[in-house]
């Protein structure tokens, strides 16, 4: 399927899909890293997904894998004007057949910084942050969607405290769902935050 967006993007097509799943990586890897995750949902629910992962937009500097704005030393004007463009290819995204109400925007370590900061501006069926964090001016809105935060305690990357601030600016603010799953690991996805996924996506879809 072919969408006019602000992004290169790999997918998992349906042309029954009623409901979608977009994922956004992290620093250094590309569109293709998070696929696997995309397809575990779908088989674990048994709901019919559309999958697009999205391609950051600049070579990571190393030249292996993608960055969705720079990070050593952090370009926060960079990363609030990609965070404008991923609105708009949400927005984009946002069809009567598959509304935003029916998506779950899943991001990465940057890629959650990314989706949490843009996700939170529209109206997403479900927010996913892993090992993620805030990017400094990000603020919540009272009406932001449901939110699933996952962190390993031992992450040597990303802080776990950093996703402990997202949950607790989101609660003081919010009255929607917002969930901090906390688990002994690294910088990585939790294998088993996809059964709170599946069990969330039940509740909601």
């Amino acid at each position: 399927m072919k969408y006019d967006i602000n992004h290169e993007f790999v997918s998992i097509s349906s042309q029954s899909a009623k409901h979608r799943i977009i994922l956004i990586h992290g620093w250094g890897a590309d569109a293709d890293d998070l696929l696997s995750i995309g397809q575990e949902i779908i088989e674990i629910s048994k709901v019919d997904f559309e999958v697009i992962s999205l391609r950051a937009p600049d070579l990571h500097p190393n030249n292996t894998g993608r960055q969705w704005y720079s990070l050593y030393p952090p370009d926060w004007n960079e990363a609030e004007n990609e965070v404008k463009k991923l609105v708009s290819t949400l927005r984009k995204l946002d069809t009567l057949n598959i509304p935003l109400k029916k998506t779950i925007l899943l991001g990465f370590s940057q890629g959650a910084a990314m989706a949490i900061d843009a996700g939170c501006q529209l109206d997403m069926g479900l927010i996913i942050s892993c090992s993620g964090y805030p990017h400094p001016n990000w603020t919540p809105k009272k009406n932001c969607p449901p939110v699933l935060i996952s962190h390993g305690f031992r992450d040597e990357v990303v802080p776990i405290s950093a996703s402990k601030n997202i949950y607790q600016k989101i609660k003081n603010i919010s009255n929607n769902i917002c969930l901090l799953n906390q688990f002994e690991g690294n910088h990585q996805i939790d294998p088993n935050f996809i059964s709170a996924i599946i069990l969330k996506i039940k509740e909601l879809f």
